[in-house]
This record gives C-alpha cells, structure tokens and sequence, in this order.
C-alpha cells in the first residue's frame, strides 16, 4: 500500500458522466478523469489554455460569436486524439453549457455560438462540469491525468484511479485508490474518523470543522467562509409569493443558534450575506427579530392551510455538516410564528433531485459551493430564472431552489456580466435583500487532512487535477524529509 495514494469520502460519486445533473460526491475524481477546455489557474486566478487556444471574437452583427483551435497533443485516455469534433459532440450533451451557447465543429476549430453576451464565457468553460468526454460503450473516457482502472465499478465501496498514460505530463501518483466510508446511523463520520486514525487515509475533505480536534498524526489544512447554507422559499406557493412573509420567516431564524450546532465559534460561521465570504462581502441586515416577523405576518394576513414541507439535501455538505439537526433546529425556530413545519429528507440525491424538479417542497434546506471566484456565477447559479429546476432542466445550474423569476434580476446578472459595475452589483445584492427569495444561514468551510507522508500537497486544493503533482516517498523516507503543506492547520 506504500505507493497507493488512499482518498476517504463520505458520499459515493453517483454519476459517471460528468456533465449530467448534480453531483454530491467529491468533485476530486472528475477533476482527475476529465478536463475542461479551459483552466482557472490557483496562482494567477487567470483563465489559461488547457484544451483549446484563447478564445477569438468572430466578426458577427450581435457579438455572440467566438471561435478555439484545439491544442495538439491531448489523447484520451484510449488513446484516440482530441479533435474538434470530440470537443463540441461533448460539449452539445452538457444541458450546463446548452444553457449559454452552442458548440460546432469547423475543421481543427470549434465554433461557439452564444445565446446572450458574456464577458466570462472562457470562465463558464474552465468549470468541472464542462469536462469533455467521449463515449465508448458504457464507458466515458476522459483526457485527464488519470482513468478509472479497468474492471473499477466506482458505485463501489473502493475503486481506483490509475494514470492515464497518454497524458502529459504524467501524474505522480502510479495510483489513487478511492473508499467510501458511509455516515453511521447517527449521521457522523465515525468511520472515516476512525480510517484516517488507524492511518488507512492520505487525503480527506470531507470531516466536519468540529472533528478535526480529534484527527491524530495528520496535517490540517482550513479555508473559511467557502460557500453557503441557504434556505429556498418556494415562490410558486401561494404562501411565499409575498415577500413579507418571507421576510417573516427570515427575521425569525437565529442563524447565530443554527451555526452554534454544528460549529464550536458560531461567529465566525453564522452567515450575514448570501454570498460566501470568499467570494465578498454582501451584507443583507436582516437581524433576528420575533416581534418584526410576527408583525409582518400579520400585514400580511399570511396563513397556512397545513403543514409547511421542508425538504433537506440527503447528504452531509461542507456548508450542511449535519443537515438533519440542521433542520430540526431551524423548524423549531419558524415553529414560533405558528407554523408547522414537516421536515422530509429523500433517501437518495435521485429522490432529492426528483423532488426539486417537481417543486414538491415549501422550503428547501441546502445550499451551495463556488464553481469559479465569480460571484456573478454564484448569484445566477441560486436566482437565475434559467436555473430554475424542471424534469427537462437537470443540470449542475438548475439550483434555483425558491423558483423565483425576475426579469429584473436576470437583466441585472446579464449586464453585470457584459460589463461589471459596482453600481449593477449593488443593485443584484439590493434585490436579494428585499426580496428574500432565499436566505443564507451558514457558511460552510473548505477543510483537509493530510498524510505526513505526502509530499508536494498543493496551497489551492479542491479544483483541478491538484493530486497530480502530488507524490509519496520512497520507502525509506522518514517524516522528515517531507515537505510542510504550505497552509494554516
């Protein structure tokens, strides 16, 4: 097992297709398989080639058109080079990037095609879920440093990531092997605290803040304020379509209570903004007050016929370490303005995802983490009307949970998109505060723990293909010839 690099997660990868749907496992074994055709550099934050040239401006009356050689040399992981062909085929089955453009091939060039301006549009196509794949049967072969190993089900408890020998330059690690280790009945992660004790994991991301005081012999690496719990009002219910009540049900939740159940310093995790702390700050100033939501209700004459469903995500988040007792606090909070609160969590993300393309809920408990250091692609991904979930709709963007349609503040994202300005800025975070289709109530940290034994771990981890630069020592290498991760533990 000395040269096997040993990844610990909590939740299985559920589809081997990275450009379908949402996927609640670690994004770390997409990162590997497959690339997208562009890269956000971790050092400049500026978007570099991967798979294609820089993007050219077409000559074209409405400025919707650009064109991208492909670069010579990428294979999959069969074998069979990258043409342009590959990139649009894949690129035209990814419902994320159907949303914005489309994509042909014109000889070594893809030509794109995009349905309204964007200035970041190289930045859409760096994201993790515009991975270019091409189909072999049952299998999806990627360009990436790494394949899955032949034989490997990754619906399995351990499967294997082995390098993909067409890829340059290769990856360090010979292998990466993979293992789940499922909450227990309680909803903790006593088996994979326990795996990383006995030595049996190199690289985690998925322990809760408060575990990691019982972590032995591992570095630990903490990035605050990485992405949001929210809570979606379904703006489709007659109840939530004004928006004092939902300014009600806002002004009753203690987000200081909510963030003191699931970490130790509730200041630092109870959320202000909808926006993460990474990302910016956007203040919302709603504070927590019983009186001003009960008087808004009454303005309101809002009633309910019967019980309120609040549907939580399935599976332990970063921003959702505990999503149950998450909700149970939260019903009993909202309790005190009368209402009854049903709290319903689906077995499975299919069954989640069911239940949000069908807007079976009156609330829902989830959240979200950055895709890109974009907070415009933050804001569009949670209350653009393109993201709204329906059966048709189930892509990595479909997260607009609240349902809620403003032509206001989709002309608003598309302008700050075209040309950012402080002043459109300001107005989208206006209207997110007034409107209160959703409200964040936690922020969630990026949290690792690492072998002593690994060598070359990365600042930036959690995007890209980080463990490809990483390695292990010879055999005989001790503790001290290993390099300190270069980050806060």
């Amino acid at each position: 097992m000395k040269d096997v690099f040993r990844v610990g997660f909590v939740n299985r990868w559920e589809r081997r297709d990275p450009r379908t749907g949402l996927n609640y496992a670690s994004f770390l074994v997409q990162w590997h398989i497959y690339e997208p055709p562009y890269r956000l550099s971790p050092d400049s934050k500026q978007i570099e080639p991967l798979l294609l040239d820089p993007l050219i401006k077409e000559s074209d009356a409405q400025g919707l058109l650009y064109s991208a050689g492909v670069r010579k040399g990428s294979r999959f992981s069969d074998g069979t080079e990258l043409t342009a062909d590959h990139v649009a085929a894949s690129l035209e089955k990814t419902a994320a990037f159907k949303l914005h453009a489309s994509a042909a091939a014109r000889g070594d060039r893809v030509i794109f095609r995009l349905k309204r301006p964007n200035a970041r549009f190289d930045l859409l196509l760096s994201r993790f879920d515009h991975g270019i794949v091409l189909e072999r049967g049952a299998d999806f072969l990627g360009t990436g440093p790494y394949r899955l190993e032949s034989g490997s089900n990754a619906n399995q408890d351990a499967f294997r990531l082995v390098r993909n020998a067409y890829h340059k330059p290769a990856g360090r690690l010979a292998e990466i092997e993979c293992r789940i280790y499922p909450m227990d009945v309680n909803g903790r992660r006593t088996k994979l605290l326990d795996a990383v004790n006995r030595g049996e994991v190199d690289f985690t991301d998925e322990l809760a803040r408060d575990e990691l005081g019982r972590v032995e012999k591992m570095r630990k690496v903490i990035q605050l304020g990485y992405c949001t719990a929210v809570l979606f009002f379904n703006t489709e219910k007659p109840l939530f379509q004004d928006k004092r009540v939902r300014l009600a049900f806002a002004s009753a939740i203690d987000r200081k209570a909510l963030a003191a159940q699931s970490y130790s310093n509730a200041l630092a995790f109870a959320a202000s903004g909808m926006i993460p702390p990474l990302l910016g700050n956007t203040p919302d100033l709603i504070m927590h007050d019983l009186a001003h939501a009960r008087d808004q209700l009454a303005k309101a004459n809002a009633k309910a016929a019967g019980p309120l469903v609040l549907a939580v995500i399935p599976v332990a988040r970063p921003y959702l370490p505990e999503p149950r007792a998450t909700a149970e606090l939260l019903a009993k909070q909202l309790g005190q303005l009368g209402f009854k609160i049903e709290i319903r969590q689906p077995g499975d993300v299919a069954e989640y995802r069911d239940w949000n393309a069908r807007g079976a809920y009156d609330m829902v408990l989830g959240g979200w983490i950055p895709d890109t250091p974009d907070p415009v692609d933050f804001m569009e991904s949670l209350l653009g009307s393109t993201g709204i979930p329906v059966p048709a709709n189930q892509t990595t963007r479909a997260s607009n949970f609240c349902r809620w349609r403003s032509p206001e503040m989709d002309q608003a994202l598309e302008k700050q998109r075209l040309k950012p300005d402080p002043a459109t800025w300001r107005s989208i975070c206006d209207m997110v505060r007034e409107e209160v289709p959703a409200f964040p109530l936690m922020y969630g940290p990026r949290i690792a723990v690492v072998s002593w034994r690994v060598r070359n771990f990365p600042r930036d981890f959690g995007t890209g293909a980080f463990l490809a630069s990483v390695e292990l020592p010879e055999a005989s290498a001790s503790a001290t010839d290993l390099v300190p991760v270069s980050a806060n533990r």
